[in-house]
């Protein structure tokens, strides 16, 4: 174990998150921890803990811990499964190399767990790589302050050769030919829309205007893969998802565009998700059904959600290029701080 752990390099798949079980206990910690974290809400503390732990942490867990039962399996979350589908498929290709596994940025298995784990076994070198295509400081850079907290606090990987990150990926040309061959087989089966919408999730305005990419790079995302699949200017939209609270965020919205394309003789669309890497109570919850039933009592007609890329094997190809050329797209966590 000893020589092997010098040897290769551990990669750690890393997505937002879970909660252990889909109950209303466990959904209330996973979103203390999530909410708690100052590069997803960068309102006052002074402010907004209060309202989290008198308001949204005694209401929200509720309604969304009835969500996750939905769409839970005996794996756990869509997400974690499907994170663990990527690792399993990726482990099959680069494990004479490479030590693939699964963190999550919220609950388990946990970025400190895992760098304990294999500091304690010995190895010398971690790659980070998010599971999220575009940069965006509520999620990447999260991670990074979070490796940056566990090396401060436990006293491990502190050669600062130790720890890797790739940053994005959103350009990445064998991912938007994986997401592009997946649109055109989800269509050579549904058909093809009227309109294809590009559905990124969303994040505060103020956000782009502080040191965020996030915005710029999610349409270049969707440029690149408009281009690719042929599809003139008039025929696809960049729209953004998930929009929380009363501030104002990146648009268009997700749910406006979807209450007024019928009126504007828009009737039949597909809703795809490039940012998302892979299913999750958001994508399956929010995207297939809630949005389909937004559009269909807008006057709609038809409404097709086109899963994630998840462990589509074009894919997994352009994780596993990814991986193995890693040393050309690295970059030092700590510059992300």
């Amino acid at each position: 174990m000893e020589s092997i752990s010098k040897s290769k390099t551990v990669v750690l798949l890393v997505n937002l998150g879970t909660p252990n079980q889909p109950t209303e206990e466990q959904v209330r910690v996973y979103l203390r921890e999530f909410l708690s974290d100052k590069d997803v809400i960068r309102l006052p503390r002074i402010f907004w803990l209060p309202l989290l732990h008198l308001i949204i942490l005694r209401t929200r867990p509720k309604k969304s811990a009835e969500l996750y039962k939905k769409v839970w399996t005996e794996w756990g979350s869509p997400l974690l499964y499907n994170t663990f589908l990527q690792a399993g498929l990726l482990r099959k290709r680069l494990s004479d190399d490479f030590i693939i596994d699964v963190a999550m940025r919220y609950g388990k298995p946990s970025i400190q767990g895992k760098m304990e784990q294999y500091y304690k076994l010995g190895f010398n070198h971690i790659l980070f790589f998010p599971m999220f295509p575009q940069y965006s400081t509520t999620t990447t850079r999260s991670i990074a302050n979070k490796i940056s907290n566990v090396i401060d606090k436990q006293k491990i990987f502190q050669n600062p050769e130790s720890i890797s990150m790739i940053k994005d990926f959103h350009d990445n040309e064998s991912y938007i030919n994986a997401s592009v061959s997946h649109i055109k087989s989800f269509q050579t089966v549904h058909g093809m829309p009227e309109k294809l919408l590009l559905s990124f999730h969303g994040i505060p305005k103020s956000y782009v205007a502080e040191d965020e990419p996030y915005q710029t790079q999610c349409i270049k995302t969707a440029q690149l893969i408009a281009d690719k699949l042929g599809i003139l200017e008039d025929k696809y939209e960049i729209v953004f998802q998930s929009r929380f609270g009363k501030a104002e965020w990146i648009q268009p919205y997700l749910a406006e565009r979807l209450e007024k394309l019928p009126s504007e003789g828009i009737k039949n669309i597909q809703v795809y998700c490039p940012g998302f890497s892979s299913d999750c109570l958001e994508t399956i919850e929010e995207i297939g059904e809630e949005s389909h039933d937004l559009f269909m009592e807008s006057g709609g007609t038809g409404y097709k959600f086109i899963p994630c890329l998840n462990g589509d094997s074009n894919f997994i190809d352009s994780l596993e290029s990814i991986i193995r050329n890693y040393k050309d797209n690295k970059m030092n966590f700590r510059d992300l701080l």
